[in-house]
């Protein structure tokens, strides 16, 4: 594995991860409602507490499989890749269904749902650790440890990672699905699910309490990883307070935090998004969102309970867009962003073309490159030479799940939330002191005076900062859905012409609606995406429900 100093953007190797067993040989379940439990492993290699490490290692190493793959397909969603090959002409146009199928089965594979899923199920099926009316039958590594096995002093490490990892799963599913269900349990709401997540990681951070080393974080400590991911959580539920306390926390013990995805060379092991995005290349990055044809640009249905940003989406779409990004002399990142809002001078197209057709800066711009939104051009399966990303270089470079950067942006989000205004700009130069870009200051900085304002400003450095990091932009897209574009099944990709699928948060798999008594109760099919409804005051987090799929 290699892994990229998120403060020098440096090369450093660490001890790869072994865990023993080829993951090749494994096989995600076809149906999650016909079985106990996934057969990932065969069911003599769980029956005995001599392999509950291997266990508790293959259940990281599937997420981690389930997580790369996620992180590829995100591409679509955050309007960062155009489908291009029609081998891949399925891959990015904001699925509104998440892949089924077993770990990396080829290039062009994004299947996520059965690896982050079946991670879930080999922790933990145990109805008492996850909702009342799931059919399990406690039989994952984690609920043998509980209450079959005695481990000694190994004990508490691996319940630990594996508590971790169990909220790791259900995280994840509550921030992109609009509902889950476990083990053939009722309906559950992304709030629900989140509030479960919730539980289990304060279990995981109940077993660091005599501290010890994930298999794959380059800090030591699992207490600082739980709680960073408990700072992921918190934010997702809106609980920006209590994420920023969690994040400052770690940041006081290990500023250069980081805790990994890690990756290898090989099928099921390997960097997803720089094999299929840059090695192979399937698409082509985008710019600004401005081709969208005006006759089917919709309105904003994301806050119907507000008129705040009411009429069509204009001309190009906030917040779209990775060719071509600069920074300005001031640190300006905003690039006509909001509906009218003159936030200063636009910061653009800062790049130009060499004669290779390769970003060079233009003549005279006073700014830079943004340097996160790294690109080149190369030839793809397609007609001509496009851009792909090269924010990864190998096979065997790790992706960052949490790291220093998000925990800073955590904590810029509950100061603007508590309207001080000058501590967020001062949290996003810390961000972009990391990577040697132009701070926010001078009269930029002083005309930043309004909550709004500084709100765009941080949505938008979510958007650079999380380039190609395993859908930590969508998510904030989904968390920000009055500002953020999602095609809603609405228009085609501009050069094959690929029908936009519309996903704002996915939907559960099919199956789960024809055969789950409780969602066939809940109307079946019919019921899809029901789960995404404004629960909470002001809306937005669980809305909204995709146009003309539901």
């Amino acid at each position: 594995m290699r892994q990229i100093n998120l403060r020098s953007w440096g090369r450093r190797g660490v001890q790869a991860l072994i865990l023993g067993v080829s993951l090749g040989a494994l096989t995600a379940c076809d149906d999650l409602l016909e079985v106990e439990l996934p057969h990932l492993l065969t069911d003599a290699a769980i029956e005995g507490s001599g392999t509950a490490e291997l266990q508790v290692m293959s259940a990281v190493a599937l997420f981690e499989c389930g997580y790369t793959a996620f992180g590829l397909m995100a591409l679509g969603g955050e309007d960062t890749m155009e489908s291009i090959a029609g081998v891949y002409g399925g891959g990015h146009v904001y699925d509104h269904t998440p892949d089924t199928g077993s770990c990396d089965g080829s290039s062009t594979s994004d299947s996520w749902f059965d690896q982050i899923m079946g991670a879930r199920a080999m922790i933990s099926t145990d109805p008492a650790l996850l909702v009342s009316t799931a059919t399990g039958q406690g039989r994952g590594v984690y609920d043998r440890i509980a209450n079959d096995w005695d481990l000694g002093t190994l004990e508490p490490r691996l319940q630990g990672i594996g508590a971790i990892y169990m909220a790791m799963s259900i995280a994840h599913l509550g921030e992109f699905l609009c509902e889950n269900a476990f083990d053939g349990s009722d309906m559950m709401t992304p709030t629900q699910t989140m509030g479960l997540a919730s539980q289990w990681i304060d279990r995981g951070i109940a077993h660091t309490g005599s501290d010890f080393a994930l298999p794959n974080s380059a800090a030591p400590s699992a207490a600082n990883a739980a709680k960073a991911i408990r700072a992921r959580i918190r934010w997702a539920q809106r609980d920006f307070a209590g994420a920023a306390s969690d994040a400052s926390a770690v940041l006081a013990a290990d500023p250069d935090f980081v805790h990994w995805i890690t990756r290898e060379a090989g099928a099921t092991r390997r960097n997803k998004i720089w094999h299929n995005a840059t090695e192979v290349g399937f698409s082509a990055m985008q710019g600004r969102v401005d081709w969208w044809d005006p006759s089917i640009r919709l309105a904003n249905p994301s806050y119907p309970q507000s008129s705040t940003y009411a009429g069509a989406w204009p001309n190009p779409i906030p917040f779209t867009g990775y060719l071509f990004l600069g920074i300005g002399t001031e640190g300006q990142t905003l690039n006509s962003l909001t509906w009218g809002s003159d936030l200063g001078p636009v910061v653009y197209a800062a790049e130009d073309r060499d004669g290779s057709g390769d970003p060079v800066l233009i003549s005279g711009f006073a700014g830079t490159h943004d340097t996160r939104i790294t690109h080149h051009q190369q030839p793809i399966q397609g007609p001509t030479p496009e851009d792909v990303p090269d924010r990864y270089s190998g096979l065997d470079d790790d992706i960052p799940y949490m790291s220093w950067q998000e925990l800073q942006l955590i904590i810029a989000k509950n100061e603007l939330e508590q309207g001080n205004l000058a501590n967020v700009i001062t949290r996003i130069n810390a961000v972009r002191d990391g990577s040697s870009l132009q701070n926010i200051t001078g009269a930029y900085a002083t005309s930043l005076d309004t909550a709004e304002e500084l709100r765009f400003v941080l949505h938008e450095e979510r958007k650079r900062e999380f380039f190609a990091e395993g859908g930590r932009y969508w998510s904030t897209k989904i968390q920000n859905a009055d500002i953020s574009w999602f095609p809603r099944a609405q228009g085609a990709t501009p050069f094959q012409g690929y029908s936009y699928a519309g996903g704002v948060r996915q939907l559960f798999a099919g199956s789960e609606y024809q055969a789950n008594p409780y969602f066939i109760a809940a109307g079946g099919l019919d019921a899809r995406a029901s789960g995404c409804v404004n629960e909470w005051p002001g809306g937005g987090a669980q809305a909204p429900k995709i146009i003309g799929l539901n």
